[in-house]
């Protein structure tokens, strides 16, 4: 039986040169059975990708001292991707793609409260994006919100480090948030 080209459905056909059809039922069977597969694979592709495309959340906490500190990721708050690291305290990136990620960090015990707070996503440990920032401060805490888009390859791993003026000796306490979703897969 022959197929199509592009999803390669079975199709009957007719016995050339009669004009009799050659085609059985279990020939239509098949045709309707592959079609209903192919249906359903576009379906589920379409809510892989667009209406439930991988993400994850995750927040952290620690009293540190200096001036450029790493932050930790320790509480899951979910992962539909499989992208949550819980060694490394960050997210590992499982399909190539385009990917928006952003957070918050919160910076509190510290005087002044204006630090001028500002936050770099790392890519493997090392900086990827511009350092986003300064964050605002208000009642006795500072706080900088940030977000970035990029293209990552399967097995990059994402976290942030945080940077602030001030005495590098005075412990201060952070909590954090970082979140993730993929926007585009490689295709």
């Amino acid at each position: 039986m022959k197929t199509t080209e592009c999803l390669g459905l079975p199709y009957p056909e007719c016995d050339p040169p009669l004009v009799k059809d050659a085609s059985d039922i279990a020939q239509l069977r098949d045709l309707a059975e592959a079609t209903d597969a192919a249906v359903q694979a576009y379906d589920d592709d379409l809510t892989d990708t667009l209406t439930a495309p991988p993400s994850a959340a995750a927040t952290g906490g620690s009293n540190t001292a200096g001036t450029e500190v790493n932050q930790f990721y320790s509480a899951l708050e979910f992962d539909t991707g499989g992208m949550w690291d819980s060694v490394g305290d960050g997210f590992l990136i499982q399909e190539d793609g385009w990917y928006m990620l952003g957070g918050h960090v919160r910076l509190s015990g510290f005087s002044p409260t204006n630090t001028n707070l500002r936050v770099d996503p790392l890519l493997n440990g090392d900086p990827w994006s511009s350092r986003q920032g300064p964050g605002f401060a208000t009642g006795g805490t500072e706080e900088v919100s940030w977000s970035d888009v990029g293209f990552f390859r399967a097995g990059d791993f994402l976290n942030t480090r945080t940077a602030h003026t001030g005495n590098p000796a005075t412990v201060v306490t952070y909590n954090a948030r970082m979140w993730i979703l993929q926007i585009l897969a490689n295709v």
